[in-house]
C-alpha cells in the first residue's frame, strides 16, 4: 500500500453538468495535469476510485434516496432536478466513484498515509436529499467508516460554504471534531459562531464565519488561534481537510479575498502536523485557479519543492481563461501578514476562546 496518492480517473471530467453549469468537472483533469508536470506526483502514487457499495453509503445515506438517484431521473422530493443538481445519464456512476475515491483514499490514510481525492467533497449532500452540487456525502461516509475503525477524526473544511451536512451528522458525536472556516453570508446559510454542539458533542464543532473580502491573514489567523490549540487538545487519529479552492479571490461563487499564499500556508500547517491525512477537494469555479490551488496544498502537504514557473502546456490553457501566468503565485514571497486581521473576525475568535476554554 502506498503512503502517499492522488485520486483520480478519467471518469471524474467526463460528467456533463450542463453548459451553465458552474461546476466544470474539466477542472480536475487541469489540477491532475500541472501536478504531473510540475513534479508534484509520481505515477506510482496515482490510485483510481472505485465505486463505493451501498453497504458503505448506507452509513450515512437512506435507500430510499440511493434508489431515487440510481434512476438518474428528476424527482424533487430528493432535491433532484434542480438547477443546482440536474441529473443526467451518468450522474450515479459519477457518484459512486466520487464517494468510492474518498473511501479509497481513507484506506491509505488508515494505514498512515496522506491521499487526496481530487473528485471528492461533497459535504453539502443530505442523507437523503441533494444539495449544493453534491449528489453523495463522501466525507460523512469516509469519516463514519474511520470512525468504526475505532479512529478519532478532526475535519478541518476551509471551503468557502459552510459543510452543513458534515455539521449535522455529527454534531452530538465527541469523536469527530468539526472546524469550518466559511463564508459568513454564502450558501448554504449555516454555519453560525454559537454552533457548538450537542450533548456529548458540545465543544466538537467550531464555525468561524469570515466577513466577505477576508483575506489571507483572516484566515491565518483563526488556523494559530483556533484551530491548531483544537487540533492539540482533541489528539486525533486522522486530520480529514475539504480544501475547497472557492476562498480564492478570482472565485465567481464568493466574495472572500485570499490568494495562493494561504493555500501554501494551509498546506505547510498540515504537512507539520504529522499525522495521517486524508484530504478532498470540495468547492472552486475557477479552473485555473483550482488547478494552482490543488498543486500547491498537495505539494506542500507531501513536502515536495514547487517551481515557481508554471508549465508552457498549462499557460496556454490559463491565459484562455484570464490568467496571464507565468508564476503559480498570485504574491510571490508572501508570508503571513498578520498586521491587517479584520476587527470583527479577531472578536469572534475571542468569543470561541471563551466559549472553549482557550
Amino acid at each position: 500500500m502506498v503512503k502517499r496518492a492522488v485520486v483520480v480517473s478519467p471518469e471524474y471530467w467526463s460528467a456533463d453538468f450542463g453548459r451553465f453549469h458552474p461546476v466544470r468537472p474539466m477542472r480536475v483533469k487541469l489540477a491532475y495535469q500541472l501536478m504531473q508536470q510540475m513534479g508534484l506526483i509520481t505515477e506510482e502514487e496515482v490510485l483510481p476510485p472505485k465505486e463505493a457499495l451501498l453497504e458503505e453509503l448506507l452509513l450515512f445515506h437512506s435507500k430510499d434516496y440511493l434508489d431515487a438517484l440510481s434512476k438518474e431521473k428528476p424527482d424533487l422530493s430528493f432535491g433532484l432536478g434542480t438547477p443546482d443538481n440536474p441529473v443526467f445519464e451518468g450522474i450515479w456512476r459519477f457518484s459512486l466513484l466520487s464517494a468510492g475515491g474518498t473511501l479509497v483514499a481513507a484506506e491509505v490514510v488508515s494505514r498512515g498515509g496522506v491521499a487526496f481525492n481530487l473528485g471528492g467533497g461533497m459535504h453539502h449532500a443530505a442523507p437523503s436529499a441533494a444539495s449544493g452540487f453534491c449528489y453523495l456525502n463522501d466525507v460523512a461516509v469516509a469519516i463514519e467508516k474511520l470512525k468504526r475503525e475505532g479512529l478519532r477524526v478532526f475535519y478541518l473544511d476551509t471551503d468557502a460554504h459552510h459543510c452543513d451536512a458534515v455539521q449535522r451528522a455529527f454534531y452530538r458525536d465527541p469523536n469527530v471534531f468539526v472546524f469550518s472556516v466559511h463564508q459568513e453570508d454564502a450558501f448554504p446559510g449555516t454555519g453560525r459562531l454559537e454552533d457548538l454542539g450537542e450533548g456529548e458533542g458540545l465543544g466538537f464543532n467550531v464555525n468561524v464565519p469570515l466577513p466577505r473580502y477576508s483575506e489571507d491573514e483572516d484566515m491565518l489567523w483563526v488556523l494559530e488561534e483556533l484551530f491548531l490549540p483544537l487540533f492539540e487538545r482533541f489528539s486525533p487519529d486522522v486530520l480529514f481537510w475539504q480544501v475547497g479552492a472557492d476562498a480564492h479571490k478570482d472565485d465567481p461563487l464568493t466574495n472572500l479575498f485570499m490568494t495562493t499564499g494561504i493555500y501554501s500556508k494551509m498546506g505547510e500547517i498540515v504537512g507539520e502536523l504529522g499525522v495521517p491525512t486524508l484530504m478532498t477537494a470540495g468547492g472552486g469555479y475557477d479552473m485555473v485557479n483550482v488547478a494552482r490551488v490543488f498543486a500547491i496544498v498537495w505539494g506542500r502537504v507531501t513536502g515536495r519543492e514547487i517551481p515557481d514557473t508554471l508549465p508552457e502546456s498549462f499557460l496556454r490553457i490559463s491565459i484562455m481563461e484570464g490568467y496571464d501566468g507565468p508564476s503559480i503565485w498570485d504574491i510571490p514571497g508572501w508570508t503571513g501578514d498578520r498586521q491587517h486581521v479584520k476587527g470583527s473576525l479577531k472578536e469572534r475568535v475571542s468569543y470561541l476562546k471563551a466559549k472553549l476554554g482557550l
